[in-house]
């Protein structure tokens, strides 16, 4: 059993020992709570934000000023305070926080708790991580969102001096895209939208962030649009992967470029997604960003003896070779930037990226003559229509490999 909960009775508790110097500011020896259940795995659960609790007292008892002021985040929160100091007069939760506040012995940490535990002056950021906690999100999402509202902390003092109009004239002085305007300015609202939740701001008050219409930059939009490589740049690409001695990298071109498959899909392939299905040797794509995206590719003639190549030498279960993930589990990040560096070397610009093999994938399959909902069907692209894409099932495996046999390059495999 973890060291921070016991069972007494029917319920767990969850418990943390305060150190010996700090026993008399807390007038205890532990701090002990019910966790109001009798599940131990829900326990285990709770007691992780209690305790956490605890550690910031506790951090904040020897004069942590980030814990001083979360301890006041927790404090502002928290509606647990319904008898009132019979001495003074003062509301439960007043003389908790005046008591608290006494103990400082630093003027300045004082007034910054007591803003913070009152709503005085909020930092705009004082309760991200709690926020960042509860939300419900992949983590590369988290830290782009954490970094745009941080960026706002930078602009307004505090929660409470944050205006609409000072808002709009933010957005107004932001370069970026739209898009990313967009995007950033939704992690705000939705941030404000929990402050809301919880209490912090008012519910009467408009969100701030909220219909800020942004208006789109056709400039801007035109500038980013990915254009596709010709069958000769594919080759060129290969051909000086290989020159390099980059054999990794020159083997994902040639899976790209006989797919239509993205760089992460290729780069999260594996040993056992390499299968045969009506008599075709396919590769599963499990790892998709899309429903549509999760298919099975077949396997063109000229990758078989590549593919082979591969399933020998795997060291790791993975067909693309050596590739450590980032942060966020991406296996393709190296790959990716060493892709853009061999693009740029043979003179490509900001419109020509990995994705751009997927484009010319598609674009040969039209000029084939593959029906669109074969293609579609082959690169992991939703079906628009009513009837394929809602009722059918999808194009056979044996149709997909007729389709796929239309893609040609001059790639030394």
């Amino acid at each position: 059993m973890p060291p921070n909960i016991q069972k007494r009775g029917n319920l767990y508790h969850a418990r943390l020992g305060i150190p010996s110097d700090l026993r008399d500011k807390f007038n205890k020896r532990e701090f002990k709570q019910s966790l109001e259940t009798s599940d131990r795995q829900e326990a285990e659960i709770r007691a992780l934000a209690v305790v956490s609790k605890w550690k910031r007292q506790i951090a904040a008892a020897r004069g942590s000023l980030d814990a001083i002021e979360k301890m006041a985040a927790d404090i502002r929160v928290e509606t647990d305070y319904s008898e009132p100091h019979v001495e003074t007069g003062m509301t439960g939760k007043d003389w908790h926080i005046e008591s608290i506040a006494d103990s400082f012995n630093d003027e300045e940490k004082e007034i910054r708790f007591r803003n913070i535990a009152m709503g005085r002056k909020t930092p705009f950021i004082t309760f991200l991580d709690k926020f960042l906690e509860q939300w419900e999100v992949d983590q590369k999402t988290k830290d782009m969102a954490s970094s745009f509202i941080k960026k706002i902390g930078n602009h307004f003092k505090s929660i409470e001096s944050i205006s609409r109009p000072e808002v709009l004239r933010l957005v107004r002085k932001d370069s970026s895209a739209n898009s990313t305007k967009t995007k950033n300015f939704a992690f705000a609202r939705r941030y404000w939208k929990y402050l809301e939740d919880e209490g912090i701001v008012s519910l009467e008050a408009r969100n701030p962030f909220s219909e800020l219409n942004l208006k789109t930059n056709k400039k801007k939009a035109e500038a980013v649009v990915r254009k596709a490589f010709s069958k000769a740049d594919i080759e060129s690409l290969h051909g000086e992967a290989l020159k390099s001695e980059d054999r990794i990298l020159g083997d994902l071109i040639a899976l790209g470029a006989y797919t239509g498959a993205r760089i992460d899909e290729l780069c999260e392939l594996t040993v056992d997604d390499v299968l045969i299905a009506e008599g075709v040797q396919v590769l599963s794509i499990r790892d998709a960003k899309t429903k549509a995206g999760v298919r099975s590719v077949p396997v063109h003639p000229e990758l078989k003896t590549l593919i082979k190549r591969l399933v020998e030498q795997t060291q790791d279960g993975y067909l693309v070779l050596n590739q450590t993930s980032n942060k966020y589990q991406k296996r393709s990040n190296a790959l990716g930037k060493r892709f853009g560096r061999l693009k740029k070397k043979l003179g490509f610009g900001a419109d020509f990226v990995f994705h751009s093999i997927r484009k010319t994938v598609i674009t040969e399959l039209e000029n084939a003559g593959i029906p669109e909902g074969i293609s579609a069907d082959i690169v992991g692209h939703e079906k628009k229509t009513m009837t394929y894409g809602l009722y059918s099932a999808g194009t056979s495996d044996k149709k997909k490999f007729e389709a796929i046999k239309n893609l040609e390059y001059k790639l030394e495999i």
